[in-house]
């Protein structure tokens, strides 16, 4: 399907043009690009992610099987599915885009989605690294998500049209890279460390890849960050491996992505306490003060093996990766620790 054809007939729009790619998909399967348009004397700027298998991938440690194919064409679905049905939910309390329109075709496996730009939102400053105003938007932002999907001993099939385990990493959907792990604790432990994290009595919906690349910073982040809690100035993008789990997955995973092995070491705790702040006042019409202790205490304790699950993931996929350090080690050898015991 051509793109600029794609948004005619389905936008109504005249003048389409490709403006700029931002950035290649992974593995090779595509592109997401910014495309402007003209409709009833207005210009539209939008966002088109345009999902294309290639022939042959070319991923960059090389884990690329038809496993994983499917494992990725059923990330671009889920994606799809939470724009359609579900992010509507989230506008007023965590900003991301909105959805626009979509198209499948199942025969080649091209897909097309279309959301709003968050740049002419006002949300087009990108990080590596954060100040820890910057962290706690994040946070806060993560915490508003994880409030609003809440929920205490879960229906079957609740979260239909999304992962049933939330996360790019989680076990199930990685045999490969379980089996190229050494063996050891951690690989020993593994099964005992996804059933800790899956058995929660609380559950939410994660973001599943809540790494700082996927958080977009208003360009006036530091007063929208003052005006707080009407706006603290951060989007969020990617919702590739949206779906049920616990929270602290997601918490764990940013921090790590954003902070050094130093500044975990200095800064971990409070951004840990200031996430569970944020979490229990948003969750206080929702939950008696009972039920938020006891949803405080459970996500505490599983700090720890989130952090172990990462690791685990790490170990098989890329042993090498920067993001296994001295830190995460640290973490994970406490999990590990307390299930010997």
């Amino acid at each position: 399907m051509n793109i600029s054809n794609f948004l005619i007939n389905k936008l109504d729009v005249g003048n389409v043009k490709k403006v700029a790619t931002i950035q290649p998909l992974w593995s090779g399967y595509g592109e997401i690009s910014r495309y402007q348009c003209s409709k009833n004397g207005q210009t539209l700027k939008l966002v088109v992610k345009n999902i294309d298998p290639p022939s042959v991938a070319s991923h960059p440690y090389q884990w690329q099987n038809g496993f994983a194919h499917q494992r990725k064409m059923h990330s671009y679905r889920v994606e799809a599915n939470w724009y359609r049905h579900w992010a509507q939910l989230c506008h007023d309390i965590c900003p991301l885009p909105d959805f626009i329109a979509d198209y499948e075709d199942k025969t080649t496996g091209q897909s097309i989605l279309v959301l709003s730009d968050l740049d002419a939102q006002g949300y087009n400053q990108r990080r590596s690294q954060l100040t820890i105003d910057e962290c706690k938007a994040v946070i806060t932002w993560l915490a508003r998500f994880h409030s609003q999907f809440m929920t205490k001993e879960p229906a079957e099939n609740w979260c239909e049209g999304l992962w049933p385990i939330g996360s790019y990493w989680h076990l199930s959907t990685r045999p490969d890279e379980f089996a190229a792990m050494p063996p050891g604790s951690l690989k020993q432990h593994a099964a005992q460390i996804d059933s800790q994290l899956n058995q929660s009595q609380f559950t939410t919906l994660i973001h599943g890849d809540a790494k700082v690349a996927n958080f977009c910073f208003a360009q006036d982040f530091a007063q929208h960050f003052a005006d707080y809690p009407v706006n603290n100035g951060v989007a969020a993008v990617d919702f590739q491996y949206v779906g049920a789990g616990v929270g602290v997955k997601d918490l764990v995973y940013f921090l790590g992505s954003c902070l050094t092995p130093n500044e975990c070491e200095q800064d971990y705790d409070s951004l840990v306490d200031y996430y569970f702040e944020q979490l229990g006042q948003c969750t206080a019409g929702k939950f008696t003060t009972e039920d938020r202790q006891a949803l405080d205490n459970e996500w505490r304790q599983l700090l720890i093996f989130a952090w172990a699950d990462f690791e685990r993931f790490l170990l098989g996929w890329a042993p090498e990766h920067h993001k296994r350090n001295r830190f995460s080690q640290a973490m994970t050898h406490q999990a590990l620790n307390l299930l010997n015991d």
